[in-house]
């Protein structure tokens, strides 16, 4: 589809040359107000409701939903939620503060996101800020359930918010690539080419064997049912909440924190996290990618700092335009698939796993007709080598099954490793021109001051200190046990390269004569190291 697409919406503005008079500051914004917020349990949910609880701890209260489950209440999932490290320091520098969440059992795939008359209530009653990070991050999940969660969801919310009595800000988290079909994107919401609501409505009749049918032709040359469902939940925004205070959030790949909960966190495997892991136990061992291409990874912390701006600034400005925000690196401050991954490889050199199964060390190729090949050769076939192994070892045999994984994972992320994207940045820009020196250094979300060296190292870190919990008393043990494998690799490298002169020696009276010669000299290097007289003959 061209660039040329016709926007639905835009809310570019010129950047002011000073701030508004009058302006509270943003925890100033947020004291004595009381949050509704969906998403609360995922990556970026948990950070956001530690910032909110450490930084704005004068908020009323923060009612989050919860999705109940068979075997726990919400009462018991909020409180183990509470119990996770990230909530460690907040919960001992400020005890009673959890008392301020107030868990809502409900399912944004349900009607009225499952929410009592009594809940709506309170919600209608209390609530002044609302935001929607709920959706299902499953790239390719059946068209249908993506379109239930992250478009009807979407509606669901609004209908909420229309009830709520005093909102002052609304703000949508979708993604930044809810459009990747084009190239350069600017912050506005462009128009599918079929409208959302006659998508909608084939929720209520279509068969699962049609939806398969009809989706690529709905998807427009996007890669996956999830960067299309996003899109129809920008446009129900545009459409059908633009009579409330709402703005729309685009994060590219979340990656780990930079200083928020913690230097390094991340508890999942989604996007470069699960990469970073399959790269550092030696299991990744090539990637499809342009080598010239922008890895577009913005850490968790600069998009709920963002997020939280974006609340208050949405309250402030009291704009009939829907204001679009970008929350990046790739066109600002952007690093290549190139420059990136020596980065990792040195992290996790520096610093590895407790187990590996090779040396950090990864190719990135482009064509597709050379993927299979290098997956066949450095994956699969290791992979059945050391399964057979382990099962003469009476082992389990794991390989196989994690390798197929690993593909799934690194194709379904093909897409979005081969290609770059231009963001406009302007409203981004616009926003911190508005915040106070203070309320920029609390609420950072400059990508210019991302140190790519020590972010990627503080990651790398992250994924085995957080992700993987490895035990930090096994670091000099885990060096040396990367110092064995590469040891290990080039004794094996030297054996092949005898084998290979052995078999030439046998059929060449040159390669006879450079044999004789390299043993010789080997013999005299050896003598001089002081090795006793040694013998070797072919």
């Amino acid at each position: 589809m061209a660039d040329t697409q016709e926007p639905l919406s835009s809310s570019i503005e010129p950047v002011p040359t000073s701030s508004p008079p009058l302006w509270p500051t943003i925890p100033e914004f947020y004291a004595g107000k009381s949050i509704f917020m969906t998403g609360a349990t995922g990556f970026m949910g948990k950070c956001l409701l530690e910032k909110i609880l450490r930084d704005l701890p004068e908020v009323e209260q923060v009612y989050i939903l919860i999705r109940p489950k068979k075997e726990k209440s919400i009462q018991e999932r909020v409180e183990d939620l509470s119990k996770l490290k990230l909530y460690e320091k907040v919960l001992s520098d400020r005890p009673d503060i959890w008392k301020k969440v107030v868990p809502l059992s409900g399912d944004i795939g349900s009607p009225q996101l499952g929410l009592s008359e009594d809940d709506v209530e309170r919600i209608s009653d209390n609530v002044s800020i609302v935001f929607h990070l709920a959706a299902t991050v499953q790239f390719n999940a059946p068209l249908q359930e993506a379109i239930q969660y992250n478009a009807s969801g979407v509606r669901k919310v609004i209908e909420l918010c229309k009830k709520i009595k005093k909102l002052e800000s609304f703000v949508h988290v979708s993604t930044a690539y809810a459009f990747c079909q084009l190239t350069q994107i600017d912050e506005k919401v462009y128009q599918n080419e079929v409208h959302y609501k006659k998508v909608l409505n084939l929720l209520d009749w279509f068969k699962d064997d049609m939806w398969n049918m009809v989706t690529p032709s709905l998807l427009e040359g996007r890669p996956n049912t999830y960067t299309y469902s996003k899109s129809l939940g920008e446009q129900i925004i545009v459409e059908e909440a633009h009579d409330l205070p709402v703005a729309i959030l685009r994060p590219s790949i979340i990656g780990a924190a930079v200083k928020d909960p913690l230097p390094g966190w991340i508890d999942c495997f989604h996007g470069p996290g699960g990469l970073f892991v399959a790269t550092g136990k030696g299991l990744l061992r090539v990637l499809r990618a342009d080598i010239n291409g922008k890895a577009d990874i913005v850490p968790v912390d600069f998009v709920n700092n963002m997020l939280l701006s974006v609340g208050w600034a949405t309250a402030m400005n009291k704009s009939k335009d829907i204001k679009v925000y970008h929350s990046n690196t790739g066109t600002q401050n952007p690093i290549t698939w190139i420059q990136l991954y020596p980065l990792v490889i040195k992290s996790y050199y520096d610093n590895p796993f407790d187990w590996i199964f090779h040396r950090p060390k990864i190719y990135l190729c482009r064509p597709a007709f050379s993927w299979p090949l290098w997956h066949l050769f450095l994956h699969s076939i290791p992979a059945y080598v050391m399964d057979f192994i382990f099962t003469l070892l009476g082992k389990k045999a794991i390989l196989v099954r994690i390798y197929s994984k690993l593909k799934k994972a690194v194709e379904q992320l093909d897409y979005f490793t081969q290609h770059s994207w231009e963001w406009s940045n302007a409203n981004g820009n616009h926003l911190k021109t508005l915040m106070s020196e203070d309320d920029q250094r609390m609420f950072n979300f400059d990508p210019m001051t991302i140190k790519w060296p020590s972010y990627v190292a503080l990651f790398c870190m992250g994924t085995k200190k957080y992700l993987l919990k490895d035990d930090p008393n096994n670091l000099s043990r885990a060096r040396k046990q990367i110092q064995r494998l590469r040891n290990i690799r080039y004794m094996f490298n030297f054996l092949m390269f005898l084998l290979a002169t052995r078999l030439v020696y046998i059929r060449s009276r040159i390669a006879r004569e450079v044999w004789s010669s390299f043993l010789g000299m080997c013999l005299l290097l050896l003598r001089k190291l002081g090795f006793p007289a040694l013998q070797l003959s072919m």
